[in-house]
């Protein structure tokens, strides 16, 4: 019987499992023989907690292939925006467990594929899972997965035909301009090439003034920039739209 490839959501479980502990800790001291005091402010500390470990909860049974497949529904409509026939070289930026850059290998079967991450650390994803989950559905054979950081991609200017990114520029440690991460990966994008990124966009916080970013990408040779909320190309459940998940979710795509 054929092994199924198996692929992570985007949300990490010991997130989830320390939230959920810490509600659990908290919600058991107004049993404890303590002071009344601390029953009430351990009551009051677990809302918060208690909610967090809610909305991970939810997310990771919205993400996953047993509940809503949100994420794997996300990752088609990333592919669907490839305008052109995913010929030649394309670069995955930030490939997780494999789920997007596989599904890219499986719809352009004449593509040669990249996919890079930084793996390890706290993050429960690996180079050698990826190279399982291909080999699984039959491509590996067209994927290279290299380890190497998104703010300094070990490759020469003008080198790929496509260039994709799910979630992953907001997440890069090193580099605290998270615009520069982007203008990284459009240096390694031929003339003419197509990139879609989906990210937290529209958190100011990470990427700054909107109107800003899309200004400093169109100055670093975009030839044509398209930018579309994810919520508004895509029906998500209320509760996705947290800001925290995917309300502030935006997809930029477009040609250098």
């Amino acid at each position: 019987m054929k092994t199924k490839a198996k692929y992570q959501t985007w949300i990490r479980v010991y997130k989830l499992l320390i939230f959920a502990g810490i509600s659990l800790i908290l919600l058991l001291v107004p049993f404890l023989p303590v002071h009344l005091y601390l029953r009430v402010l351990s009551g009051i500390l677990a809302v918060p907690f208690i909610y967090i470990a809610f909305i991970l909860s939810y997310s990771v049974y919205q993400f996953a292939a047993f509940g809503g497949n949100y994420q794997s529904k996300i990752h088609d409509l990333i592919v669907a925006k490839v305008n052109g026939v995913g010929k030649g070289k394309i670069l995955e930026i930030g490939t997780g467990s494999g789920s997007l850059i596989i599904k890219l290998a499986k719809t352009f079967p004449n593509s040669f594929l990249t996919g890079i991450d930084y793996w390890g650390g706290n993050w429960e994803y690996s180079k050698a899972q990826c190279q399982q989950n291909a080999e699984i559905e039959g491509v590996s054979e067209r994927i290279d997965f290299l380890k190497a950081s998104a703010a300094e991609l070990p490759f020469n200017d003008n080198e790929f035909d496509i260039i994709v990114s799910c979630l992953t520029f907001h997440e890069v440690k090193d580099r605290r301009n998270k615009t520069e991460v982007m203008i990284e990966a459009l240096r390694v994008l031929k003339p003419g090439g197509e990139f879609v990124f989906l990210d937290l966009f529209m958190d100011e916080k990470i990427f700054g003034d909107e109107k800003e970013l899309l200004h400093v990408l169109k100055e670093h040779d975009v030839s044509e920039l398209n930018s579309y909320k994810l919520a508004e190309v895509m029906k998500l459940p209320k509760l996705l739209l947290n800001k925290k998940v995917l309300g502030n979710a935006m997809i930029l795509s477009g040609r250098k």
